[in-house]
């Protein structure tokens, strides 16, 4: 796969990554009952995937050089993961409780060890069973959990191994989804159980990991095309299941997911000169991209005190609008605002520590 620009970034992660982010945006405000959300979480979990182990696997390179050790190796990634997640999350967090304390019945204080220790996926999915107003960081314990289990593992790991490492990853969590669904737990444990992300992030991570033997025609515009109505379809299964009764197993909805998203990373990354690559490569997605960690903590909580502080029914009467394009119109600048504010204050500012860590 090629795709590179000459600072090392490839052509149009940053503007899929920007899409998927303002597509959450709309799925908790503008189109709810999809799944625009997942598939958008989804995508997030194969970009991970992709960069992180792709970062892991050329430290395993530099250690089997004898260039590099394992200890610092390791405490090199987590420190620039620490440096890059953490920060933004937990002021969110801090701003989250401190309003919800104030001005609501503060639910979430007797809940927030579980967010404390990024373990709030296990919250969700195996004590409480249902969302609440903070609950979609839920994915990025998931992501937080793959980088402390995952990161030992590829870097102890030879590098001959990685691969078939992810395979097996693949295969044991198809195995624990199937597992679970068979034992009767319901989609929401499914849903955000390490075992449902980590699926992406290992595709993610084989598409790097193979990247020199990936065949040409997986990236083709012919598979785009394909991939297209596949997740379309993907996004409305919900409508279907509610309306009609369709129920598939879980994991051919993630089979299915999989396939059809990867199809479309890897044509972005095969094709840099694409009409899709192209359209990400537009300033505003690449902005999206910039500010989408902020943007996708920070949108639910907006969305959440907006419905209780505004009177957004009120202007729904007035301008004769859906209550869901008000919300909409709402949610989506003031969250691109603050995510904005957090990356150029705050986010930005605490990365400059990741180039002087890099620079020593």
């Amino acid at each position: 796969m090629s795709g590179t620009k000459t600072d090392g970034r490839y052509l149009g992660l940053d503007g899929l990554r920007g899409i998927a982010s303002f597509a959450v945006v709309i799925h908790h405000s503008l189109i709810m009952g999809t799944d625009i959300g997942g598939l958008s979480v989804f995508l997030f979990f194969i970009l991970s995937g992709f960069l992180i182990t792709g970062i892991l696997h050329r430290s395993r390179e530099a250690i089997e050089a004898g260039r590099l050790a394992i200890g610092p190796a390791l405490t090199d990634f987590w420190i620039r993961r620490a440096l890059r997640i953490f920060p933004a999350y937990y002021l969110w967090l801090g701003a989250f409780v401190v309003l919800d304390v104030v001005f609501r019945k503060g639910e979430i204080v007797g809940e927030l060890w579980w967010y404390l220790a990024y373990l709030q996926n296990f919250l969700l999915g195996f004590v409480t069973y249902r969302w609440g107003d903070f609950t979609h960081v839920w994915s990025l314990a998931v992501e937080q959990q793959y980088y402390v289990f995952f990161a030992p593992l590829v870097v102890l790991l030879p590098t001959w191994a990685h691969t078939r490492l992810m395979i097996a990853t693949i295969l044991l969590c198809l195995a624990t989804i199937a597992g679970l669904q068979a034992l009767g737990y319901e989609m929401i444990t499914l849903y955000t159980s390490p075992a449902n992300g980590f699926v992406f992030m290992a595709a993610g991570a084989l598409m790097t990991l193979e990247r020199a033997r990936t065949p040409r025609w997986i990236g083709s515009t012919a598979m785009l095309l394909a991939a297209a109505p596949v997740i379309v379809a993907l996004a409305c299964y919900p409508i279907a299941e509610r309306t009609v009764g369709f129920h598939l197993p879980y994991v051919v909805l993630q089979l299915g997911s999989v396939a059809a998203l990867s199809v479309v990373m890897i044509h972005v990354l095969q094709n840099p000169e694409s009409g899709l690559t192209r359209v990400l490569e537009l300033a505003p997605f690449k902005y999206l991209g910039l500010i989408s960690y902020g943007l996708y903590v920070i949108h639910l909580p907006v969305g959440v005190f907006a419905e209780a502080w505004l009177p957004l029914a009120r202007w729904s009467e007035a301008t004769g609008l859906p209550k869901n394009v008000v919300d909409f119109a709402v949610m989506a600048p003031v969250s691109v605002g603050l995510a904005s504010l957090s990356w150029y204050l705050f986010e930005a500012k605490v990365l400059a520590l990741k180039d002087r860590l890099r620079r020593g």
